[in-house]
């Protein structure tokens, strides 16, 4: 994290150093050349860092499903809860100390909108890698997926293709496409209210800022569209590699008796499983076990309590009663091994 922090700070003071934004009519393609670098580099900071570390994760969490110990959707939920925010702030935080800086429009929530349509953009980024990395394999396929995906979040970003050029194939990628989304938030919100200077002018003069984002076809956009845009693009990609991880279930060979092998026999009554039952203090105590552990510690504390029945500690033949006694000691028992 701290060489995160360190290296979108180098990058804020190396644009910093390069940049000094003016009302010039040139300035007004530096404003435009800037925010997109500015998009493209927190983007990429925030894929990057979830796709490289999601596909280990994710082996290391079917191996602990496959025990039992708990489900997709409370690791996801804890994961995302955990992690996205502050993947989200560090990918801002670039931009945020570049803005006073470089000039940029200093009016009234024009920052505070500033480092919101970076955060999303975060959000959004960060959402794509979890998503390449569920679906992927290894984690080499998912760094072999990456670039593609992210030339192609480049290329349509508002800035590089207009709407009309784009095959009709491909018309459906900027709407997709979380740099662009970012980059058009990032663009209104500065120019709206600037004015230029046609001093020097070459061609046709811009006036206001108005008239730039007429020129990029960002003339009608809003920052609260593209925030909104932003946010839907999180929300759909969380669910959907929500699906991949559950369709990614672990699973294993059934074992099937030779041919010719006699049947096994049923199970006597006697030699039934019990069943088990918890009191209404253990059950308790359970509830205070945070959700994402809670069905790991249940399952780690019945098998505790049959062990104790395996060996006739208290218990009789009927079912196996968990009290809060029991929880504690499978609780002691865990903890003395280090699990």
């Amino acid at each position: 994290l701290t060489i995160k922090v360190v290296q979108q700070l180098m990058i804020a003071v190396i644009y910093g150093g390069i940049y000094s934004l003016g009302d010039s009519q040139s300035s007004i393609q530096d404003r435009f050349g800037l925010l997109s670098l500015i998009a493209i580099g927190a983007g990429n900071l925030a894929i990057a860092s979830t796709i490289r570390a999601f596909p280990k994760e994710k082996s290391i969490v079917n191996a602990e499903r496959a025990k039992g110990m708990y489900s997709v959707a409370p690791y996801f939920l804890s994961k995302v809860v955990a992690e996205a925010p502050v993947s989200a702030a560090v990918s801002a935080l670039g931009g945020a100390a570049l803005y006073p800086l470089v000039g940029l429009n200093r009016g009234k929530g024009k920052f505070e909108r500033f480092v919101l349509t970076l955060v999303l953009e975060g959000l959004a980024s960060g959402a794509l890698g979890l998503f390449i990395g569920a679906v992927a394999p290894t984690t080499d396929t998912a760094l072999a997926l990456f670039p593609p995906f992210l030339v192609l979040m480049i290329v349509f970003n508002g800035f590089n293709i207009a709407e009309e050029s784009t095959p009709r194939a491909l018309r459906w990628i900027p709407k997709v496409s979380f740099i662009r989304w970012c980059s058009e938030g990032l663009a209104v919100n500065e120019f709206s209210g600037l004015r230029f200077s046609c001093k020097g002018a070459r061609g046709p003069c811009c006036e206001t800022g108005e008239q730039a984002l007429e020129r990029v076809s960002f003339g009608g956009s809003t920052v609260r569209g593209a925030a909104v845009a932003q946010a839907k693009l999180v929300g759909g990609l969380y669910v959907a590699t929500l699906l991949v991880l559950r369709r990614s279930s672990p699973k294993f060979l059934r074992v099937e008796p030779p041919l010719g092998a006699p049947a096994a026999a049923a199970p006597s009554a006697a030699g039934a499983p019990r069943s088990v039952a918890w009191t209404a203090g253990a059950e308790a105590s359970l509830q205070r076990v945070p959700f994402f552990v809670r069905g790991f510690a249940r399952k780690r504390t019945e098998d505790y309590a049959r062990g104790l029945a395996d060996e006739g500690e208290g218990h009789d033949a009927g079912d196996i009663l968990v009290t809060e006694e029991i929880l504690l000691a499978a609780k002691e028992k865990q903890s003395s091994r280090g699990e």
